[in-house]
């Protein structure tokens, strides 16, 4: 088993209820976006818009992570809407367009007509992000023109925008321990690592990352908590807790050392299990696709219905209607094995 669990929604929630925080995203656009934009930005001047977004077509997309900002004295606001990814989707750009014009769409029903129609009426910026945590390189388009046919025949008069992505496995151990904050920690801990690694990296945090706020913390625990599995062999979740909770370096290190030779054994005792179960493995499925063949023959072919259930089935229950399938009248008599 993995030390982490399946990250599709689940990374989708924590990355989520870790963004909802002004501190932890106004670190994660500090650290990882440029722009002039970017030191303008205040925590105070940060509002979450927590809703989604109903296109045309009635399709419900929801917009993840949408903030408003003003930035100085005017009355200027920056939606950036975060779209969270795990794996390459090439129709980005497509997606990204819908949800800013829906935000738009938003702002203009709930302006006066008045209002819009005046010289110096401004709609807000819109700054699309894309994070990305997965292992393949993205070869997604980032400018929106990208996906236009024949773009370069009509210079600027077409629409663009370029999103800005944000790779968490683009970035290097050594770049992200520079700046002891929440994003540089989770970023750390998502990376396409192995649990030893992960341990030795959550060791460095809990001992170097000493400007982490009691709230971050907590969200880091939470972050581990959602993100990696435990069973009866060791408790990440007690570990973690056990880690944060220890005063002295020296017994930090002593708790990731005796956790990482645990994984170290448990890796070990895997791959023989791993082994051992292959060869069981190959031997049942050798059986079942032999029966599936016997199976069609007699009956001039066997529906996906009926391969899918027997592909599933334990291996005692194979050799079974194996053994009665010239007692077998008809395919229905199939069900009462099933």
């Amino acid at each position: 088993m993995s030390f982490k669990k399946d990250l599709n929604n689940i990374h989708d929630k924590s990355y989520k209820d870790l963004f909802s925080t002004n501190d932890a995203f106004l670190s994660f656009i500090n650290t990882f976006i440029q722009g002039d934009w970017v030191d303008k930005l205040e925590k105070d001047k940060l509002i979450l818009v927590d809703k989604s977004y109903i296109l045309s077509d009635y399709e419900e997309l929801e917009s993840d992570i949408v903030y408003n900002a003003t930035i100085g004295e005017q009355n200027i606001i920056f939606y950036v809407l975060l779209e969270l990814q795990s794996s390459v989707d090439h129709s980005m750009p497509i997606r990204l367009l819908m949800y800013m014009v829906e935000l738009w769409r938003e702002i203009l029903r709930n302006s006066e007509k008045k209002e819009i129609k005046r010289k110096s009426y401004r709609l807000p910026a819109i700054v699309p992000i894309v994070l990305y945590n997965g292992t393949k390189k993205w070869t997604c388009a980032r400018s929106f023109k990208d996906i236009i046919n024949e773009s370069q025949l009509f210079g600027d008069n077409i629409l663009d925008f370029k999103y800005i992505l944000v790779d968490v496995n683009r970035y290097s151990k050594e770049y992200l321990y520079e700046f002891k904050n929440i994003a540089a920690a989770i970023f750390l801990l998502d990376q396409d690592i192995n649990a030893m690694e992960f341990l030795e990296r959550l060791k460095n945090i809990v001992i170097n990352f000493n400007n982490l706020t009691s709230e971050e913390k907590l969200l880091l625990k939470g972050w581990i908590k959602n993100t990696t599995n435990s069973n009866e062999i060791y408790d990440m979740n007690k570990l973690v807790e056990d880690i944060f909770n220890e005063n002295k370096k020296e017994g930090v290190e002593i708790m990731v050392s005796n956790a990482s030779n645990i994984f170290g054994k448990l890796k070990s005792d895997g791959i023989k299990e791993g082994k051992e179960e292959g060869k069981e493995e190959g031997k049942k499925e050798g059986k079942t696709e032999l029966l599936i063949t016997l199976l069609k023959k007699r009956f001039n072919g066997l529906s996906d219905y009926y391969t899918d259930k027997i592909r599933s089935l334990p291996e005692g229950v194979i050799d079974k209607i194996a053994t009665d399938i010239f007692d077998l009248e008809t395919v229905e008599d199939i069900k009462k094995y099933l």
